[in-house]
């Protein structure tokens, strides 16, 4: 291995810096530059990774998506892109996800991407995304691991989407208009997102659970995307209803759900 921190090292700031983005905090110049030097010294999976992680956290967004960009290019390492899809999420940079997923997903032939390809395609409204990564998933996957549950639930979601459009009259540059606006009013609040549930009931709703608020915040939530759906002319004749709910099962009887 070449001279610098040990891979161990890399690790070790790649869990510190992913639990500095999950919780908000930050750091000060001095430890910046200190953690950019030390992280510059090897050319590894591991520090690349830490290297884009650290950007984001200095928020530095820019420079980790290239950053990542550029090591899974130069490495054949799935864990690389996963990381890059975190980031993403952590520091809500939701306009990024449904084309980097796809991109990524293009890229590896991976169980784990294609389904976050899939779970981003349904969250985005996008039907075909949904069709491409799912069957992508199927055939990566064993019998073993679920390959016929997996067909199962690709028909659910499928039915799922094409109710919303149905009973909606939404476009799918609407739904997604919708989902990207759900993502700012939970920014706003410092809230985290769980599951998403789209018109799973016939109800034409689409539903974010929120992980760590109480239910006077998640009100809160419910009046400002009231308030931002009607700022939005491009949702004016669209009547997929968007709202947060308190942290439940969703999907209740899910019928598949991927074990990393």
């Amino acid at each position: 291995m070449a001279a610098g921190i040990p891979k161990e090292k890399s690790v070790e700031y790649i869990e510190m810096f992913a639990e500095m983005l999950s919780t908000g905090a930050t750091l000060d110049d001095i430890s910046y530059r200190r953690f950019l030097r030390e992280i510059e010294q090897i050319t590894s999976p591991f520090s690349a990774t830490a290297l884009g992680l650290l950007y984001a956290v200095a928020g530095k967004f820019e420079k980790s998506n290239a950053a990542f960009e550029e090591a899974s290019k130069e490495y054949d390492d799935v864990s690389i892109p996963y990381n890059h899809l975190v980031t993403l999420r952590l520091t809500w940079q939701d306009h990024l996800l449904k084309d980097r997923s796809y991109e990524y997903a293009d890229r590896y032939e991976s169980k784990r991407l294609t389904s976050l390809a899939f779970s981003y395609a349904y969250r985005f409204g996008d039907r075909d995304g949904l069709v491409r990564y799912m069957d992508r998933h199927i055939r990566l996957l064993s019998n073993e691991e679920g390959r016929e549950l997996a067909e199962k639930h690709k028909e659910e979601l499928l039915l799922e989407l094409d109710d919303a459009y149905r009973s909606s009259g939404c476009t799918q540059q609407q739904f997604e208009t919708l989902a990207l606006i759900i993502g700012r009013i939970a920014k706003e609040f410092n809230a985290e997102l769980g599951l998403v549930e789209v018109s799973r009931r016939g109800n034409s709703c689409y539903v974010a659970d929120i992980k760590n608020k109480d239910p006077r915040t998640i009100a809160e939530m419910n009046y400002a995307l009231a308030e931002a759906v009607c700022d939005e002319p491009l949702l004016d004749d669209c009547n997929l209803i968007g709202r947060f709910s308190p942290q439940r099962e969703l999907h209740v009887g899910m019928t598949y759900v991927y074990q990393q």
